[in-house]
């Protein structure tokens, strides 16, 4: 005799949760992956800067293309954390009167803020990749060291793929917790 719980609804649902905690997982992994190139970034970073720093008031020998290659760091360093910060909820905000609203008012109003901020990355990733292809089409390098321009644009455009993917994944989230909310 079945169980209540192996009900064709439930274990529906159940499956569909399991699936959604896989996808979870992944985005997590993922997040934790690029920010884990960005940690590698700043410590190139930091490293370039501090020889840079002795060979130029020791040996008179500063660093060719340190400049070049901090800004291309610094790109990495940016694009590979902001879909992790968005998944640990770290972006700045500020939230004096949201607080103070319903809660129904404030999952409104983050459906809208997400949902915006999704169009707006949406379109800085359609539009970095454009921007990506003109460079490859192009050929630019960079000016002293002569180092191709478009995998760092190429890098920009992942970054904010993987904040794409979070924020549909918070919307998600949202909806399914309003979902669960207005049930009970």
């Amino acid at each position: 005799m079945p169980s209540p719980s192996d009900t064709p609804g439930r274990s529906g649902r159940s499956q569909e949760r399991m699936k959604g905690n896989r996808v979870l997982k992944k985005m997590e992994a993922t997040s934790t992956l690029m920010a884990s190139v960005g940690c590698m970034a700043l410590l190139c970073m930091m490293l370039i800067c501090t020889i840079d720093v002795i060979g130029r008031y020791f040996f008179n020998t500063p660093v060719t293309g340190a400049f070049e290659i901090t800004e291309f760091l610094v790109l990495i360093l940016i694009f590979s954390f902001i879909g992790y910060t968005q998944s640990k909820k770290a972006h700045v905000s500020v939230d004096l009167l949201f607080t103070l609203f319903p809660r129904r008012l404030q999952v409104v109003i983050d459906l809208i803020t997400h949902t915006m901020c999704l169009v707006l990355m949406g379109l800085i990733t359609w539009m970095s990749i454009i921007k990506a292809l003109e460079l490859i089409e192009v050929g630019a390098v960079s000016p002293n060291l002569k180092i191709p321009t478009y995998p760092f644009v190429f890098f920009l455009v992942l970054g904010c793929a993987v904040m794409c993917i979070q924020y549909l994944v918070d919307i998600v989230r949202l909806l399914v917790d309003r979902k669960e909310n207005t049930a009970s």
